[in-house]
């Protein structure tokens, strides 16, 4: 029976023991005879303890592409309400409490309707065109029980059991030809569940074979991640920062390293002590000659939605920047992991 959407993923993002080797025969991305999108999101490697932090590395991923950097410590106090982090409850889970998270770190998000799904070839559409138009997204998926954990139940896991966030999307057709094609393929970072040792973590398959039953998915030679062959699919598309009056320029953020270190502990609620990093902070989207005004919070609570200049008091730092020439302005800026770095950028004559 299909577990309740209430008992999603006790078994999320849980990191086995004893691993096997990765099967081969996944689909290749740099196959010549495709066309290749990739939103070039560098993945990350997310915290094991507590059920893991799948879901919370999958949003910040989403949030670095949209100029905002934070801890997986906060991301599952925000979604959680500060609930104790070693509380399975407490995770950051699609269908429960993404979009909430998403518009907390204000982010603009779409839920594929999972209510709605008719088949998985429907929700593999959804998730090919939220990529196509540049938008991060994050899926569930089952991992396979008996090559992580030896469980010889060939019904065991959840909905789902982990969730990725996608990068890529390739395709033998014309990548402005948005339907659904079987020899289409995903690509996702693991979030180095597999081999935390081992990056990239990149995985690739193509929209036929990476559908399965849970049986299938459990099987003793199948492939490593799955997603559900049933019509019953979980996904978030994020679709940029919150800003009503449309005036923001890109901004983008990346981290020096992809992890966090020291770890939070197995059942520990309590911060892990935070270790230096350096942001490269970017802006695009300007005009040669325009005067732009940068802005960082160091408070979701502080990010404005609208009308950026105006509230220019609430922000932590503030920039001004115009380029003779190019598109793009790059600064770098040292912060410790336990902060928060959202930036917006406006024009300087923006209301």
């Amino acid at each position: 029976m299909r577990n309740s959407r209430r008992n999603l993923a006790f078994l999320v993002c849980l990191v086995g023991a004893s691993l096997l080797p990765v099967p081969t025969g996944s689909a290749d991305p740099t196959t010549s005879d495709l066309n290749w999108w990739n939103n070039n999101i560098p993945p990350r490697l997310q915290w094991e303890a507590n059920f893991g932090y799948c879901g919370e590395v999958s949003l910040i991923s989403a949030g670095l592409y949209y100029g905002q950097y934070l801890s997986q410590y906060d991301a599952r106090a925000i979604a959680s309400h500060n609930t104790p982090q070693s509380r399975y409850r407490s995770q950051l889970l699609l269908g429960i409490n993404d979009h909430y998270a998403a518009s907390q770190m204000h982010l603009n998000s779409i839920e594929w309707n999972y209510a709605a799904e008719k088949d998985t070839d429907s929700f593999l559409k959804w998730v090919k065109e939220n990529v196509l138009k540049g938008y991060p997204v994050a899926i569930g998926i089952y991992m396979n029980m008996y090559r992580f954990y030896h469980d010889k139940n060939p019904r065991a896991g959840s909905d789902y059991d982990h969730i990725v966030p996608v990068f890529g999307i390739g395709s033998t057709h014309p990548l402005t030809d948005g339907r659904y094609y079987t020899d289409d393929i995903v690509t996702f970072s693991d979030n180095g569940l597999w081999h935390p040792h081992d990056p990239p973590y990149f995985f690739s398959y193509e929209f036929g074979g990476f559908q399965a039953s849970r049986k299938q998915a459990n099987a003793r030679n199948g492939a490593i991640y799955s997603t559900a062959d049933n019509g019953t699919n979980f996904g978030i598309a994020i679709t940029g920062v919150k800003d009503t009056d449309h005036e923001t320029v890109p901004v983008r953020v990346d981290t020096n390293v992809n992890y966090e270190i020291p770890a939070i502990k197995n059942g520990s609620n309590e911060r892990p002590a935070p270790m230096p990093l350096v942001l490269t902070v970017t802006v695009s989207g300007l005009t040669p000659g325009v005067t732009y005004r940068l802005y960082r919070y160091n408070s979701f609570e502080s990010v404005p939605d609208n009308h950026f200049n105006a509230h220019a008091g609430q922000a932590y730092q503030s920039w001004t920047v115009q380029i003779a020439s190019g598109d793009s302005w790059v600064m770098t800026q040292d912060i410790a992991s336990d902060e928060i770095g959202a930036y917006r950028a406006v024009p300087a004559a923006a209301p």
